[in-house]
């Protein structure tokens, strides 16, 4: 069923209040971890404690829209987040905050993936590209949103707790007024990344290589620029123009790839991060800011995309009838990768200094682009295929 412009509009206000929950506790919760005395080891478990409670949702989200449906999945994702946001205030122990921690992480992926599965399902292959880029932005508004409400109360009271946890409930009101059917339910509840790969092998690689590179690139950025002698406002700026460039081309991306082969324009984006990356890595300690700026600002636009571009071609080759089960992969795979690209990084950081680290990322799009061009050749878009294949 096509996807009409108020279910759209529904969808995306859904989107904007979880994701507004998740920017803020995001922020609060090693935040006020800190002012409750926690040491940083246990901070630092706290916040493993989120991602491993993400890989958990993105396996476990297939089967529970298969038992639960959309909707169904959507209100118990949005009622754990929001049970999670007001237990932790009032169980202030580290134990509890990990395990609370890991089911928002759980809560939140299986909110994505249903969403976006939904989104993808309801679109065609000459609009899915564009759907999910839109989907993008206002996951990027969102979190600039929650930060901000983030610095207007005091960390150390129960409010911004209570905020995040009423934004995650509100999160299911848009939901709850769709007035179209929802997609099928999942005919298979395992997650199946075998298949994915043999269906989808652009789309698999896109998704483990961009969070092989994307993980260091916000986890070690900051690093690179104390040691090669940036200001504090010098790094934040920097961030701020990936962060600009990030959103700024997701939806011309996401349109270029409803026109072309998925492939090709994953292809594109990769070679241009790559080589973007491998100039910074090279030269940025010895060009003008505003040349750091302009590559960063480069390095945002051709990385972001990449991951709903690939997305998009997976569901296209998967069929809409598996996209919860597809979206969910992709959610894994990307999980891994920025889980085991970070200290990769460092590790070459250690030895070869800081600028390594975009050589590292720059390494890490040139073979990606170099294996999907390799898929392109050994298996070309059908010439009668719709765009978008």
């Amino acid at each position: 069923m096509p996807l009409r412009l108020v279910s759209f509009a529904l969808m995306l206000a859904a989107v904007f209040l979880l994701v507004t929950a998740n920017g803020i506790m995001s922020t609060l919760v090693p935040f006020r971890a800190k002012i409750e005395g926690f040491s940083d080891l246990v901070v630092g478990f706290i916040g493993s404690s989120f991602y491993a409670g993400i890989l958990g949702g993105a396996v476990l989200a297939p089967p529970l829209v298969r038992r639960a449906g959309h909707v169904g999945g959507f209100a118990v994702c949005s009622l754990s987040g929001a049970i999670a946001a007001l237990a932790m205030p009032a169980l202030i122990q580290p134990i509890p905050w990990i395990v609370l921690r890991f089911l928002i992480g759980f809560s939140l992926t299986g909110l994505y993936a249903i969403v976006e599965s939904w989104l993808s399902g309801a679109s065609d292959n000459t609009t899915r590209g564009r759907v999910l880029g839109i989907c993008s932005v206002a996951q990027y508004a969102a979190w600039a949103a929650g930060n901000q409400i983030f610095i207007l109360a005091d960390p150390a009271r129960f409010v911004l707790f209570g905020v995040a946890a009423v934004l995650f409930v509100a999160s299911a009101l848009p939901f709850l007024l769709l007035r179209e059917t929802p997609p099928g339910r999942p005919k298979n509840s395992s997650l199946d990344l075998v298949w994915v790969f043999n269906t989808a092998p652009a789309a698999f690689a896109a998704a483990l290589l961009t969070g092989v590179a994307n993980g260091p690139l916000y986890a070690l950025s900051p690093a690179y620029g104390a040691e090669v002698g940036f200001s504090a406002s010098d790094v934040g700026v920097m961030m701020i123009a990936v962060t600009i460039g990030s959103a700024a081309f997701q939806v011309p991306n996401g349109w270029l790839s409803d026109r072309l082969d998925r492939r090709r324009l994953l292809a594109s984006l990769a070679a241009v991060a790559a080589v973007a990356e491998i100039v910074l890595g090279g030269c940025g300690v010895v060009v003008p800011l505003l040349a750091v700026y302009a590559l960063a600002f480069v390095i945002g636009a051709a990385d972001a995309a990449q991951y709903y571009v690939a997305a998009a071609h997976a569901v296209d080759r998967c069929g809409r009838d598996q996209a919860v089960m597809v979206m969910a992969a992709m959610i894994v795979l990307y999980g891994v990768g920025a889980i085991l690209g970070p200290p990769i990084a460092s590790t070459i950081m250690s030895i070869a200094g800081a600028p390594a680290l975009y050589l590292f990322q720059g390494a890490v799009h040139a073979a990606l682009a170099a294996f999907v061009l390799r898929q392109i050749l050994l298996k070309p878009a059908p010439a009668t295929a719709a765009a978008g294949r």
